[in-house]
């Protein structure tokens, strides 16, 4: 525990600034903005943050009134970045510095040399991804890094009890705690009821909708998610697709998509910024990762009604029982998958329970004034003696 001689004057507001990536408006991004929203509220808080590429993270953190320094990393080495946030946090006091990545939670261990008395905290939002060859290399030696810093940290905030887990293998398990992610419960809301939703889609009212939203990468398994989407429709021809979100695996899930003769069943959304108006579009959302943290499009659709059928991964199970909240599959078998998607069709007291014991179980334990409360507190204990 940090000594009680580095608690800030009596009276006075604690500086914490925020160290993130903001290279896509995603689900740690989303987070972040949240959370930041609800910390800024605070009078024993004052917030700023580091941001490392310009776009919507960045806005949405000024639009809150907090203090933002953008230093786009495509023309900045590491070096440079440091010395541009120093002298961004020069005369703001800053007592925290809270990461969210590897790269910023380097730039922490950079920065807290910097800046004396300063400490570190930091949040894991998942767990390191499987790659293979040079990129597995290259990764394998950043984790390595991000491990040695961890050891130095102050505290590691996990999302989840799984990645809790994980990280007190690496680090002292006093400093590790499990905050899990909220959701602002006011801010998801369409902008269009369902049925203008699914128009928007080019969806018929007689279509049955399955659908997924996030990076389109490996540990998405989204070559699972077409697979049971192709046993689906052997059994319901009403059966539609829809993937919201971008990434590396685009054009090879297109190909998948054409090899397995559903493309036209299937549609590839992009990225999308109303994304509470394509989940309301739903009848079910699908998770098929080979690991999750905590997903937001889990907490967003769970909140706004939608079914969920989801691998038993990460921390899903810390918020869907099986068969209350959602539906849970441990195998990896597609058509296994799709039987479960079509015994929920056949189900419309299942469905309508789920929906509700969903909605209900995020509103009660996933808002995020009690993440941020959590936060704010872990912020204040560093502080006492």
């Amino acid at each position: 525990m940090p000594a009680s001689s580095h608690a800030p004057a009596h009276g006075s507001p604690i500086a914490v600034c925020h160290l993130v990536s903001g290279d896509r408006w995603a689900g740690a991004e989303v987070q972040v903005a949240g959370l930041l929203r609800c910390l800024a509220k605070r009078s024993e808080l004052l917030l700023s943050a580091v941001v490392l590429n310009p776009g919507r993270l960045a806005e949405e953190l000024e639009a809150a009134g907090i203090a933002v320094r953008v230093i786009p990393e495509a023309e900045a080495g590491f070096l440079r970045i440091g010395s541009q946030a120093c002298a961004f946090l020069e005369g703001r006091g800053v007592r925290i510095l809270h990461s969210h990545r590897y790269k910023e939670n380097l730039l922490a261990a950079w920065l807290r040399r910097r800046l004396p008395g300063s400490l570190v905290v930091r949040t894991q939002h998942g767990l390191p991804e499987p790659f293979g060859g040079l990129r597995g290399a290259r990764h394998r030696l950043i984790g390595e890094a991000d491990r040695f810093a961890a050891r130095r940290a102050d505290r590691v905030i996990a999302v989840t009890d799984d990645i809790r887990t994980h990280w007190t293998r690496v680090v002292s398990a006093d400093k590790v705690v499990t905050i899990p992610n909220g959701i602002e419960v006011q801010r998801v809301r369409p902008t269009v009821d369902r049925a203008q939703a699914r128009k928007a889609l080019g969806l018929d009212p007689q279509d049955v909708v399955f659908g997924t939203a996030g990076r389109l990468e490996p540990v998405k398994r989204l070559d699972f998610f077409l697979n049971t989407a192709r046993h689906i429709l052997e059994k319901d021809g009403r059966a539609r697709f829809a993937v919201a979100g971008e990434g590396t695996e685009l054009e090879r899930l297109r190909a998948l998509a054409r090899s397995l003769g559903i493309e036209q069943k299937v549609s590839f959304l992009g990225h999308r910024a109303d994304i509470y108006n394509v989940l309301v579009a739903f009848d079910v959302l699908l998770l098929t990762s080979d690991h999750e943290g905590l997903p937001m499009v889990l907490l967003e659709a769970l909140c706004l009604g939608v079914n969920v059928v989801s691998r038993r991964v990460g921390g899903i199970p810390e918020v869907i029982a099986d068969g209350k909240q959602g539906l849970l599959l441990d195998s990896s078998d597609p058509a296994e998958m799709a039987a479960r998607c079509l015994s929920l069709l056949a189900d419309p007291a299942l469905r309508a329970r789920m929906a509700e014991a969903g909605r209900r179980r995020v509103l009660e334990s996933f808002s995020m004034e009690s993440t941020a409360a959590r936060v704010a507190e872990l912020y204040l204990s560093l502080f006492r003696p």
